[in-house]
């Protein structure tokens, strides 16, 4: 009779093919590519944090913080074994991935950069708005809509402007087609100019809901939400490695700057000199 041989079962029931594998890298686009599937699925939307530190310096506390644990990593596992261990050494990436996420954030334009695209803008519409009047005394567009073009005044209303006279002229293009010295090209750089100044500009009066946040802005704050829980994780690993006295100097807070070595130094004693045990050179004395 043929026996069917059975492996022994292993003492670790966790199977290797469930093992975490830890993710890092130093690309900040493959880390927020990565991540940006969990951190969305972990954080709604609607309860990300706003992230009003620089992400930079976000990154650099992390680094800093996750490169004085790992080599205490057996006492935090002893002291805390329910820390997330693995979160925490992916922290660094994480970062990376928020550098990314705020790096696709459209910056608002300064008043510079919109007047020198109005300064582009307004003699084309201007030309193209005064061809069209022409043809509507022709008759071959319609005067009516020619005349609510020309209605309004200010930079929103002509970026508007600019926008309806493309598109009377590609409407109507079999109809003006060798009446006009327009070619497409400067037709699509008008409404180009139009279309960018719509997103910039914002009527007089109207103000934007402090909630009101771009996509990009919301991935970014989700980046950030996640990189701060885990964070406070990484402190209480500290405490556990370095003592809660010794915790700022190893795992900073996470908005930390950099205290500069003249402020460390300890306050030496008036007309004296410090004590042998208390003696350190001050490097960044004043000659």
């Amino acid at each position: 009779m043929a026996t069917t041989k059975t492996k022994p079962k292993s003492k670790n029931t966790q199977s290797s093919a469930s093992v975490r594998q830890i993710f890092t890298t130093s690309d900040a686009n493959e880390a927020y590519r990565h991540f940006l599937p969990r951190v969305q699925a972990e954080v709604p939307a609607d309860r990300a944090e706003i992230c009003r530190l620089s992400v930079e310096l976000v990154r650099a506390n992390v680094d800093r913080g996750v490169g004085a644990i790992r080599p205490h990593l057996g006492r935090v596992r002893e002291k805390l074994p329910l820390c997330p261990i693995d979160d925490l050494l992916e922290l660094p990436s994480l970062a990376l991935g928020l550098v990314a996420a705020a790096g696709r954030i459209a910056a608002a334009a300064s008043e510079r950069e919109i007047e020198a695209r109005l300064e582009k803008f307004r003699p084309m519409r201007d030309l193209t708005l005064r061809q069209l009047e022409i043809f509507a005394d022709l008759k071959l567009v319609p005067k009516q809509r020619v005349a609510a073009i020309r209605r309004g005044s200010g930079p929103v209303d002509h970026a508007r402007d600019g926008v309806d006279i493309a598109g009377m002229f590609h409407e109507l293009a079999d109809t003006l087609a060798g009446k006009h010295p327009f070619s497409p090209d400067y037709l699509a750089a008008m409404a180009e100019h139009a279309n960018w100044l719509l997103v910039q500009l914002r009527p007089r009066g109207a103000q934007q809901r402090p909630s009101e946040r771009s996509p990009e802005a919301v991935v970014r704050d989700q980046f950030w939400t996640v990189i701060n829980q885990r964070y406070d994780h990484l402190r209480e690993a500290g405490v556990a490695a370095f003592g809660l006295r010794q915790l700022d100097a190893h795992v900073p807070p996470i908005g930390a700057r950099t205290q500069s070595p003249s402020a460390a130094q300890p306050p030496q004693p008036p007309g004296g000199t410090a004590t042998p045990e208390d003696a350190e050179p001050d490097l960044a004395a004043e000659p």
